[in-house]
């Protein structure tokens, strides 16, 4: 049974506020937002952005980081009926122009600076008319639908932005009785990207019942109450850092905001407020071990967290040192745009040879899961790996003004096929294993090249690995393994001899390339190494 059926993600948190009005929401910088604060900024947001023109279908563009405005530009905008689409913070300004053309954005709710870089002038470079026009008059070329840019801090430079202090004020001296709150569940509340590391970013629509009621279901799997305290390492414009920011106020827990992941700012935050719930991703929590003002005594409050490994690829070292000096037991989550973040976690319960694999049992009944053959779209059995379909309402209303990717991706019985590969244990549990365009079909079987790279990278004198497929005219495909040595002494010869016992033959790579580091893609969660790119630089490799 789903928590709230019938509910939006603002009429969600006002049940919240209605039952701890004064409980501590957010704190930022600190100050504490208490659930009804937050609720009054939240009204009075709607309101300044139904002045501006904002309505039911309508899009609000957010290009903050983790601050209590963002939360408050999702309830006002879910209030009023329409959706946000989640700005990337490190995005350049023709990344900002494709999204705001893209999504359809009425309005854009931006940071002045972030992360040393000015935003202002990132925006009059993709939207050249804040700088020429009056907010009257604003009527843009390069985003069509746009309408007004709301900064947090205005601009004599910009005279078509508006503050966004005014943007409340306004909606604070508005009649409240002709903003009656949307009641429609099923609406776009949400819009997440897709990382574009193969083609354009495609926009996922999410509805209030999927976000809602998932991140709602995050907290329960991990035990999370209103008790609980959390800093936000990761950045609510991603899936991930959004559920989880909504896995705490839907519990009536307490949100420690950063505007961005800073490992010392995040120690102090722990310590300051006794954290109990912390999540994020291996490299981040490797940076919190590593830094100069890391003790395990500043970090013992907590109790909880989710811990991924997929972009930087899986590390058992780190997975034992994160769990042995955080005391608390590490589970790594399965997710995607399309379809919520943390579909399938480890019980904390589990024994960790459990834990150390990406995934563990569906969170909530209402997820169907199956694994499928490739080929055939036949089911495959316990113990096979195959192509992971997902069917539940946590599923997006598909991709924003792409019916045919949508079409391609869901077939008529509601299942969503997620193009990554995976297996089903006879518990139900399903774990991940790469991504289907990743495998590798060498000399008959199906391999994930997530084995072959844990598998190199315990080798003391390897940093990092990857390892992608190249055609070969005996064996149709072969592993090519990309190797950042920690050694430079480290040769081929040593690689395949220390793999000769812990793979089989055919898994051993055909060739190792020593690099200095990966191509990489930034996303929401960090950056990702672009597979195409190593792909197309061994495509020639075994012509001869």
């Amino acid at each position: 049974m789903l928590a709230w059926p019938d509910e939006t993600m603002y009429e969600g948190i006002a049940s919240v506020a209605a039952d701890r009005p004064d409980g501590r929401a957010v704190v930022f910088e600190g100050t504490t937002w208490t659930y009804e604060e937050l609720l009054t900024q939240s009204r009075a947001l709607a309101g300044g952005l139904a002045d501006l023109g904002v309505s039911a279908g309508d899009v609000v563009a957010v290009w903050l980081g983790n601050r209590p405005e963002w939360i408050a530009c999702q309830l006002a905008a879910s209030s009023l009926g329409a959706a946000t689409v989640a700005v990337n913070t490190r995005y350049r300004p023709h990344e900002l122009e494709y999204m705001l053309a893209d999504s359809g954005a009425s309005v854009l709710v931006s940071e002045d600076e972030l992360l040393g870089r000015d935003y202002h002038e990132m925006i009059a470079t993709a939207v050249p008319e804040v700088t020429a026009q009056s907010p009257a008059a604003f009527d843009p070329d390069s985003a069509p639908a746009l309408e007004a840019v709301v900064s947090l801090e205005p601009s004599a430079d910009l005279p078509a932005l508006r503050g966004y202090d005014d943007v409340l004020e306004t909606g604070r001296e508005r009649d409240r009785g002709e903003l009656e709150p949307a009641t429609d569940p099923e609406a776009p509340a949400a819009i997440f990207y897709t990382s574009g590391t193969t083609s354009d970013p495609k926009g996922c629509l999410q509805s209030s019942r999927s976000l809602l009621n998932h991140s709602a279901h995050v907290a329960d799997h991990l035990g999370v109450t209103a008790d609980d305290v959390a800093v936000a390492t990761l950045p609510f414009c991603g899936i991930w850092g959004y559920n989880t920011l909504f896995s705490v106020l839907a519990t009536g827990a307490t949100l420690v905001a950063q505007t961005h992941f800073d490992p010392g700012e995040t120690i102090r935050l722990v310590d300051e407020y006794d954290a109990t719930y912390l999540t994020g991703l291996g490299v981040m929590f490797e940076r919190l071990l590593e830094h100069e003002i890391f003790d395990p005594s500043r970090v013992e409050t907590v109790e909880r967290g989710v811990v991924g490994f997929i972009s930087k690829g899986y590390d058992e070292a780190l997975f034992d040192r994160i769990e042995s000096t955080f005391g608390f037991p590490v589970v790594q989550p399965y997710g995607l745009s399309e379809a919520n973040s943390q579909i399938f976690v480890g019980e904390p319960s589990d024994p960790a040879e459990r834990r150390k694999r990406v995934g563990g049992p569906p969170i909530h009944p209402a997820i169907d899961a199956k694994i499928v053959d490739p080929e055939t779209g036949e089911e495959r059995p316990a113990g096979e790996e195959g192509e992971l379909a997902i069917r539940g309402y946590l599923l997006a209303d598909g991709y924003l003004g792409n019916p045919e990717a949508t079409t391609a991706a869901v077939d008529d019985s509601g299942w969503f096929y997620t193009g990554d590969l995976a297996e089903r244990d006879d518990d139900g549990y399903v774990y991940y294993r790469s991504r289907l365009d990743d495998a590798l079909r060498v000399r008959g079987f199906l391999v994930a090249p997530r084995e072959i790279q844990s598998a190199v990278t315990d080798h003391p004198d390897v940093r990092s690995c990857e390892v992608v497929g190249a055609p070969h005219p005996r064996h149709g495909e072969v592993p090519v393994a990309f190797v950042v040595p920690a050694d430079g002494g480290l040769i081929a010869a040593d690689l395949e001899a220390f793999l000769d016992d812990r793979v089989a033959d055919y898994k051993v790579p055909e060739a190792f390339e020593f690099v200095d580091g990966f191509p990489t893609t930034e996303g929401p969660n960090g950056e990702k190494v672009q597979k195409t790119v190593l792909r197309e630089r061994v495509a020639d490799r075994f012509e001869a």
